[in-house]
């Protein structure tokens, strides 16, 4: 067998398991999605629940052909989206508000940012009512509708949404909480900073992965499962935490997810395995655990 066939073979096998168990979740989303909704909250949660669900498949994909560094970028993404399906859904009380901040204040804040990258643009081509920059032309906000909402909320204000709506602003709200559901919510943000590096390329995500490259055989394959593991784990474990805000919020039977928790469990017991074997070569005179991973 070619250098290094049996671990593309193993992690494409991973991989595609995992895609398949998430399918087999997604179904499972119907009581969410039947929840009695306005039409306006209908769309925003059926468009953050697809989205999440789309860039989980996506990462997956990638995994199954070794691009682990690219599916970190959208994972970070899944858990980002996770993290704001769960802000909204984690209480009705709160539910009103941060639906009309995500859906409709963050929105037209975006529409302004479009706006103004748009006159940028246009701005440094020669013929900028040309009719190729037609699509740019239409990113463009009428001046009356442009002054109303720079007016909406002041500058102050519109730091402060961003700020609580950002990853730092949502782990620290659902962590503060004291949710059951968000208990070490927290422990998210290590994975989400090593993405970041990856996703703005700056001097450690650039240099990451060329130095798993020059590791030593046995060095570099025992990481390379440990990371397939987690990456192909995190999307599952990011699906059943929708699953549980959203069946909480609608009071859907909750029984369904036992047998999703169940079957993460069975997926993430290789994964754990390849992380205590990458452990064992990395680390060879440590006395680790080898008990169940803490929940």
């Amino acid at each position: 067998m070619p250098e290094q066939e049996h671990i593309f073979q193993a992690q494409r096998a991973w991989a595609e398991k995992s895609l398949f168990t998430l399918r087999s979740f997604l179904p499972l989303m119907a009581p969410v999605g039947g929840y009695a909704w306005g039409n306006a909250e209908r769309r925003t949660i059926g468009e953050l629940a697809s989205a999440t669900a789309r860039a989980s498949e996506s990462a997956l994909l990638l995994c199954a052909y070794g691009q682990l560094w690219d599916a970190e970028v959208l994972v970070r993404s899944v858990l980002e989206g996770t993290l704001k399906f769960a802000y909204l859904l984690q209480s009705h009380e709160t539910f009103a508000v941060r639906h009309r901040e995500y859906s409709q204040d963050l929105f037209e804040l975006a529409l302004l940012k479009d706006h103004q990258k748009a006159v940028s643009l246009l701005a440094a081509t020669s013929d900028p009512d040309a009719p190729d920059w037609q699509p740019i032309r239409d990113r463009l906000l009428p001046d009356d509708e442009r002054d109303q909402l720079k007016q909406s909320m002041t500058p102050a204000a519109r730091r402060d949404l961003e700020r609580r709506w950002g990853f730092t602003g949502l782990v620290g709200e659902l962590e503060r909480s004291n949710d059951p559901l968000f208990r070490h919510i927290g422990a998210t943000a290590f994975a989400y900073a090593m993405a970041s590096h990856i996703q703005h390329v700056d001097a450690i995500g650039s240099s990451i992965p060329l130095e798993r490259d020059l590791r030593g055989e046995e060095r570099r394959e025992t990481i390379q499962m440990a990371h397939v593991g987690r990456l192909a784990g995190d999307p599952l474990r990011f699906m059943f935490l929708r699953l549980a805000v959203g069946y909480r919020f609608t009071g859907a039977d909750r029984s369904p997810l036992v047998e999703v928790k169940a079957a993460i469990d069975r997926e993430a017991a290789q994964f754990q395995q390849a992380y205590r074997e990458w452990m064992t070569t990395e680390y060879p005179d440590a006395d680790f655990y080898t008990g169940p991973s803490p929940e």
